[in-house]
C-alpha cells in the first residue's frame, strides 16, 4: 500500500513537473538552421574539404605505391622461388612479410576512426572552422533571441520565419570580411 502511493505520489510530481515544463516550453522561441546548406556556402570549409581531400589522396598515393612495391616483389619472388637458393627464397620470403605488415600498419595508420591520420588531419583543418560555426550560431541566436536553436535535418516540420540560416551565413561572411580587412590593413600602411 505505502509503494502504491509511494508510486502515486511520483506520478504526479512527474506530471506536474511536465505541465511546468511545458509552458515554459511554449514561451521558448525556437529556431533552426539546415547545417548542410551553411558548410557548402562557408569558404573556409570548403577550402578546409579540399585540404582534407588533397591529404587523402597523398595518402592513397603512397598506399598504392606501397602495395606496387610489395605485388612486385611478390611477383619476382613466384617468378625465381624454382631456380634461386634457399638463402634468397627465405630473405625474399621475410621481406615480403615485413612489407606486408607495413602495408597493413599503414592502412591502420590511415583509416583508424580514434587516431588515424585522416581523422587527425580531419580534426585539424576543420574543427576550428566548425567551432566558429557554432559560435556564430550562438551570437545570432542570442541576437534575435532564441532560447534554442535545432539542425533541421531532425525536423519533420518547421516555419520557415525560424530558418537562421541566412543570418548565420551572413554573419560567417561579414566575420570573413572583416578578417581580410585585418589582414590587408598592414600592407595598405606600407
Amino acid at each position: 500500500m505505502r509503494r502504491r502511493r509511494l508510486c502515486l505520489i511520483a506520478g504526479f510530481a512527474g506530471m506536474a513537473a511536465l505541465l511546468a515544463a511545458s509552458t515554459s516550453w511554449a514561451q521558448a522561441k525556437i529556431g533552426y538552421l539546415d547545417s548542410e546548406q551553411i558548410l557548402a556556402k562557408y569558404k573556409p570549409f570548403q577550402e578546409a574539404e579540399k585540404e582534407v581531400q588533397g591529404y587523402r589522396m597523398e595518402l592513397e598515393r603512397e598506399y598504392s605505391k606501397r602495395e606496387n612495391e610489395l605485388k612486385k616483389l611478390e611477383a619476382t619472388y613466384e617468378q625465381r622461388k624454382l631456380i634461386s637458393s634457399k638463402s634468397w627464397k627465405d630473405e625474399t620470403e621475410r621481406e615480403i612479410a615485413r612489407k606486408r605488415t607495413e602495408l597493413s600498419r599503414f592502412l591502420q595508420d590511415i583509416g583508424d576512426p580514434a587516431r588515424g591520420k585522416l581523422t587527425q588531419k580531419n580534426q585539424e583543418v576543420l574543427a576550428p572552422i566548425l567551432n566558429k560555426v557554432n559560435e556564430v550560431v550562438q551570437i545570432v541566436a542570442k541576437d534575435n533571441g532564441y532560447d534554442f536553436v535545432f539542425n533541421s535535418a531532425a525536423l519533420a516540420y518547421a516555419n520557415d520565419e525560424h530558418d537562421l540560416t541566412e543570418k548565420i551565413l551572413e554573419a560567417l561572411q561579414k566575420e570573413l570580411e572583416a578578417v581580410e580587412k585585418e589582414k590587408q590593413g598592414p600592407e595598405l600602411n606600407r
